[in-house]
């Protein structure tokens, strides 16, 4: 009895001892009505695959700037890689000769312009001695009103100017705005098409600016827009034309255009026979060269003169298309202006500059021989300081004669024309 009693005693003191022990594990994991007890393997199983959803959130989770960035890389990795090469061959225009002589004043007065601020002149020549002239202007240097017009010279005198552009036309043809209009170039292919590029500003900076591409059936009188260069994923801005094209064998063109936004560095165009562009490709150099201007020596010699942009001692530079020969400086100062050249019979060049290191108000003429050494100077002008006469540009008749315009003073065009003497 005694014993019996002793156990009941025992059994009545363990029982509040386990009460209290499941009370406190009901506290610890208190569970939801109607929900079953998680137990063993299978609360580790729903634990990891709260787990997995969570890191599979995770992962598709991308930073907006991503989707952004990521199709702007495949455009450039697409646009960068090369489709046809720079060409071998190109069809040598007609060479000047090593002697040339001025005919005068007669011809001294350039294109008649409407507008206060002129500048970028481009010209072509055409069948019968002739030449077409572009160029852009406006009230003032920036101003909004910036259009292009042309004038054609018969060989006796220029034409009344027209305008043949303006910013609303090329808002029309590319359905992209522009503020304004800028440098020009021209080519005339085989099947007589006039080309004219043209450098739309965005904004009011000279940096700013995308190519438009214009062809004209009827010489130049009228010209419909053919497209918008694609020469760079990044809004398609910061380059900018200004020397003429060279034709190639088998057809096509190849126009020399450079990329100025920070770096500046020449870069080569080609086009086939219908105007499309097929390639793109940068020229050599350090970053501070622009405006190359072709000279054709024969079908495979070809070098580029470049304008150098530097602060730094700044020389005339020349290239080759076949890069045969590193870039290189010339012995021959550059006060960052433009220039222009053409062929000559000898292998020689005539070079259009501004000899002064840090001023325009000379304009010669100099042949380089087959070193691009000058061993004959002709002032085209010498004003006084503070006078401009820049931005040349050079061509040839099939008549034999050398026509050399230039800007006077931002106002006006200079008409030099040259002839062969001593052949």
């Amino acid at each position: 009895m005694v014993r019996r009693s002793e156990t009941r005693l025992s059994d009545q003191r363990e029982a509040p001892r386990d009460t209290r022990s499941s009370g406190a594990r009901s506290k610890t994991t208190p569970r939801r009505p109607g929900s079953t007890p998680r137990t063993g393997s299978g609360g580790r199983r729903e634990n990891q695959g709260t787990h997995e959803k969570g890191n599979s959130s995770k992962l598709l989770s991308v930073h907006p700037a991503f989707l952004v960035i990521l199709p702007l890389l495949a455009l450039l990795i697409v646009m960068s890689a090369p489709r046809d090469p720079l060409p071998s061959r190109v069809e040598p225009p007609i060479k000047a000769a090593a002697k040339l002589m001025s005919e005068g004043d007669l011809l001294h007065r350039g294109p008649i312009v409407a507008t206060p601020f002129v500048e970028g002149l481009a010209v072509v020549s055409l069948p019968g001695g002739r030449l077409l002239a572009a160029w852009y202007g406006g009230a003032r240097e920036g101003a909004q009103d910036m259009s292009v017009s042309s004038a054609l010279f018969d060989g006796r005198q220029w034409s009344v100017p027209r305008a043949v552009l303006k910013p609303e036309d090329l808002v029309a043809g590319s359905l992209q705005w522009a503020r304004r209009l800028g440098d020009v170039a021209l080519h005339v292919d085989r099947s007589g098409y006039v080309h004219l590029f043209v450098a739309g500003h965005m904004l009011s900076g000279l940096t700013a600016a995308a190519i438009d591409h214009f062809r004209s059936a009827d010489g130049g009188q009228q010209f419909e827009h053919y497209q918008r260069l694609p020469l760079s994923p990044f809004f398609n801005l910061s380059h900018a034309v200004r020397a003429p094209a060279l034709a190639l064998k088998g057809g096509g063109f190849l126009l020399p255009i450079h990329f100025d936004f920070g770096a500046k560095y020449g870069v080569l165009l080609r086009f086939d026979s219908t105007g499309k562009l097929l390639h793109r490709e940068r020229m050599d150099g350090p970053p501070h060269l622009l405006q190359p201007w072709a000279v054709a020596h024969d079908e495979r010699l070809v070098e580029f003169f470049l304008r150098d942009g530097s602060m730094d001692d700044p020389r005339v530079w020349l290239a080759r298309l076949d890069r045969s020969e590193p870039t290189r400086a010339l012995l021959i100062k550059n006060s960052d202006s433009s220039l222009a050249a053409i062929p000559s019979f000898d292998g020689s060049s005539w070079l259009v500059r501004n000899p002064e290191e840090k001023a325009r108000e000379t304009l010669v003429l100099q042949r380089l021989n087959a070193l691009q050494q000058p061993t004959e100077t002709l002032v085209l002008e010498k004003g006084r300081a503070g006078e401009a006469f820049s931005n040349p540009v050079i061509a040839q008749t099939d008549d034999g004669r050398i026509h050399i315009l230039y800007t006077d003073r931002q106002k006006r065009f200079a008409h030099r024309v040259f002839r062969a003497t001593g052949l």
